[in-house]
């Protein structure tokens, strides 16, 4: 695939692993999908970057459904989310485009692509503040109750119009521009790295805008699932997909999301962002060791 020979039955191994976290947690999963493809299966980051945007807006068409059935999906934020992730998104896949064109970087006298460089930093530094940051904030609470920070307490105060009400999260009034702002910036991140966006997304859910866990799950996978539809979309267009690898993906991912589904709903909203914090942190150590590799080794 891509000029690489995969073992397959690892791949469908993966796509198990993903379609999990897709289901527990409301991420696309892709935060830990594309390095994997690239670090682990040497499949070059553009085609991991499209394909992984695929595979993502597959297994978040199957977990927006069974979310929604147990109702824990806010369409009416998600759809505002997406509006503002489809535009990060453009923005995110001409970035790509232009790294893609740029010359290698020389450290330790190796030659790195501007691709691999930029995006394992931004791997590292990313995956590294949220893990960072939910295992203080997890740490400290004592019960499965769901958090209450500062941050969303201060904007709920801001009365920018226009200002919507959402009852599904439990928020009486809120302006609009808000999570329109947030939502642009992960998109950018949807477009640049072949990431839903959820390992950014939900965190911002629950800790900036307030949301109650459980349906920071749901509605994070349906702005994954828009959002990586459109970024999957122009990656095709731009060659960056390869369809066999999205499918041997899928083999495993449809039985990982209904299993990811079902156990987010037995766990508390603490045990979910435990949890969370402690697979995210698994993709530092990818990105460090791939980094570590490349330069010494």
């Amino acid at each position: 695939l891509s000029g690489v020979d995969v073992w397959i039955p690892g791949m469908v191994l993966l796509g198990i692993l993903i379609g999990f976290l897709i289901g527990l947690f409301g991420v696309g999963g892709g935060f830990l999908l594309t390095p994997l493809l690239k670090v682990v299966f040497g499949i070059p980051y553009p085609v991991a970057v499209g394909s992984s945007l695929l595979q993502i807006f597959i297994n978040s068409s199957i977990a927006t459904f069974r979310h929604w059935r147990n109702r824990k999906v806010d369409f009416k934020l998600g759809i505002i989310l997406a509006a503002g992730a489809v535009a990060g998104t453009e923005v995110g896949v001409r970035i790509l485009s232009r790294l893609q064109r740029s010359a290698p970087v020389l450290i330790n006298n190796r030659p790195f692509s501007a691709v691999d460089l930029v995006l394992n930093v931004l791997f590292l530094v990313l995956l590294s503040a949220v893990a960072i940051f939910i295992f203080l904030e997890t740490g400290r609470a004592t019960t499965s109750q769901e958090v209450s920070t500062a941050m969303s307490r201060w904007l709920r105060t801001i009365r920018l119009r226009p200002t919507l009400y959402f009852p599904r999260s439990g928020i009486v009034s809120y302006s609009v521009w808000i999570p329109l702002f947030l939502a642009v910036f992960v998109g950018i991140l949807t477009g640049l790295m072949g990431v839903g966006g959820g390992f950014i997304n939900f965190p911002l859910l629950i800790y900036v805008i307030g949301v109650p866990t459980h349906i920071a799950v749901g509605t994070s996978v349906f702005q994954v699932l828009l959002a990586s539809g459109y970024g999957a979309t122009r990656h095709t267009f731009l060659g960056n997909v390869e369809l066999i690898l999205v499918a041997i993906l899928f083999a495993g991912s449809f039985a990982g999301v209904q299993l990811g589904v079902k156990v987010s709903q037995v766990l508390g909203g603490r045990s979910i962002r435990r949890y969370f914090a402690l697979v995210v942190a698994q993709g530092v150590a990818l990105v460090v060791w791939d980094l570590i590799r490349q330069i010494f080794f």
